[in-house]
């Protein structure tokens, strides 16, 4: 019996030799680029042995990194464990262990499961985990196209998509399938405690452009993309009229007001007779209701008067610029006020900037302005030769092909440099430069250009707290300011720097014809 236990410990000893040597020189063996799948779909997490061993009797693991202690699916000697969250969604491929496969498919992928997973397996004393990267992509929804603002000549349009994963991108194309590169794309944004993605783009077009427009979003990780194309209708058409706009703020409530006036003066008109029929012995009493009918009347007058002037639409009608015209000033510089630089023609009517050719023609004007405190020293502007305290006045500034110039007007101050030149400082102007015509304040408002004119009207009224200017070829408004009043008002102009074509005090013409120019 000595020898044949000899024998038995020896094939034992033999075969624990063979099976710790196997043991050791196995190796998990997973991809090293991330596994990519779409939100909803099932996937394969790659992980098996090499060489070829059974993983029948192995400790099986599979864990979000930094997540040891809640795996999503364990595997010990047959039985199985799957994670919170995942019943029903983990498993292996039970055949194929057998043959080392330890892989692990999950089912129903959300975009919030993407990340780093560990492969873990043990037997005995060998022990190895290895990393797997999960990418999970989502496809978000089709591109909205919204209208955020539209004007006469442009409109602007606000594109948004929602829940892509990971961060798409953007781009508007016009009907050549060209990428419109004026459009500006915010950065994408999450939800708070989201994963997934939504993004806009926001883009100014003219209205005979947006024919084609095609708001196009996708991800270049995903590789795949959605578009919406911009569907014109005649409704949109019909609401981008401005003229419907204009009506309905304007000349409704101008109407409505009329109407009451009109009831009123009816109504009172019929008191009236009422009253002489049964007093009519009274002649005092029918010499104040003839007062109180002339005040009426009067005040009515006044009234219409101020609607039809301050009720201006696009294009102003004869009737209103009429009235206007009628207030008509005769306005000239005030060389006493004209910076140096500025060179006035001899009935102060005609100014430009002014090239001295010798030396001693420098010399005798600056000696001619220390005697002058009221002259622009800084800046190249010249004021009215008359200012106004009350009433309403009118005036046209020819500028021609200017190609830069500032018309406003100035209330009289001791303090006319070193001064920013904006309304809260007694300046209210708009101004033409590097081809974009704008109100000059601290935060600028961009007028369209297709408003620039060649003949400028200003007009302003005292009591009524408003300056306004105007296109005269075109009829029509360009801007008004409002404020409050406290000292005299002076014209003013400056032609600005190195512009050297004249700018002219236009005589004001009192036109009878309809306008035959196009609208604004």
């Amino acid at each position: 019996m000595g020898p044949l236990i000899q024998q038995v410990c020896l094939l034992t000893f033999l075969i624990l030799f063979n099976a710790c040597s196997s043991v050791a020189d196995m190796q998990l063996v997973v991809p090293p680029d991330p596994v990519v799948t779409s939100a909803g779909h099932d996937v394969i997490l790659p992980c098996h042995l090499s060489p070829q061993t059974s993983a029948v009797n192995m400790y099986i693991r599979w864990f979000k990194e930094g997540e040891f202690a809640n795996p999503l699916y364990l595997y010990l000697g047959g039985k199985v464990t799957e994670g919170k969250g995942y019943e029903g969604r983990v498993s292996v491929f039970t055949q194929e262990l057998e043959s080392g496969n330890i892989s692990l498919l999950l089912n129903n992928v959300m975009a919030s499961e993407r990340g780093s997973y560990k492969c873990h397996a043990s037997y005995m004393d060998w022990i190895q985990e290895l990393p797997v990267v999960l990418q999970v992509k989502q496809q978000g929804s089709v591109p909205r196209i919204s209208m955020r603002k539209h004007h006469r000549v442009f409109i602007q349009l606000s594109c948004s998509s929602e829940n892509w994963y990971p961060e798409p991108d953007m781009l508007w194309t016009d009907s050549s399938g060209k990428e419109i590169t004026s459009a500006e794309t915010e950065r994408p944004k999450q939800k708070e405690g989201g994963d997934l993605y939504s993004i806009t783009s926001h883009m100014r077009i003219g209205m005979d452009q947006l024919e084609g427009v095609t708001c196009v979003v996708m991800s270049q990780y995903q590789g795949t993309k959605m578009e919406s194309k911009l569907q014109m209708t005649e409704e949109f058409y019909m609401s981008s009229l401005p003229d419907r706009v204009y009506i309905s703020a304007f000349v409704i409530p101008v109407f409505l007001g009329l109407l009451c006036i009109t009831a009123s003066v009816l109504s009172l008109f019929h008191q009236r007779r009422v009253v002489r029929e049964t007093l009519k012995p009274l002649d005092d009493m029918n010499t104040k209701l003839k007062a109180m009918d002339q005040d009426l009347i009067k005040k009515t007058e006044e009234l219409t008067y101020k609607d039809k002037l301050m009720g201006i639409t696009e294009t102003i009608p004869d009737s209103v610029w009429s009235l206007m015209v009628d207030h008509a000033v005769d306005v000239t510089f005030d060389p006493d006020t004209a910076h140096v630089k500025l060179s006035l023609s001899d009935d102060n009517r005609r100014l430009k900037f002014g090239e001295f050719k010798e030396k001693k023609d420098c010399e005798n004007i600056k000696e001619k302005c220390k005697g002058t405190k009221h002259k622009f020293k800084f800046n190249q502007c010249v004021l009215g030769m008359e200012g106004y305290e009350k009433g309403t006045h009118y005036w046209e500034v020819d500028l021609g092909k200017k190609t830069q110039w500032s018309v406003g007007i100035a209330q009289d101050t001791e303090k006319r440099d070193n001064i920013q030149m904006y309304p809260e400082n007694g300046f209210w102007s708009i101004c033409y430069k590097d081809k974009e015509l704008k109100t000059v304040e601290q935060s600028s408002t961009f007028l369209p250009i297709e408003l620039k004119p060649e003949k400028l009207g200003v007009f302003m009224d005292y009591e009524g707290r408003q300056i306004t200017f105007f296109n005269v070829e075109k009829k029509c408004h360009i801007h008004s300011f409002y404020g409050m009043f406290t000292k005299k008002l002076y014209p003013f102009f400056g032609p600005l720097i190195d512009c050297k074509e004249e700018l002219k005090i236009s005589p004001v013409v009192q036109r009878d014809k309809p306008s035959t120019s196009g609208n604004c």
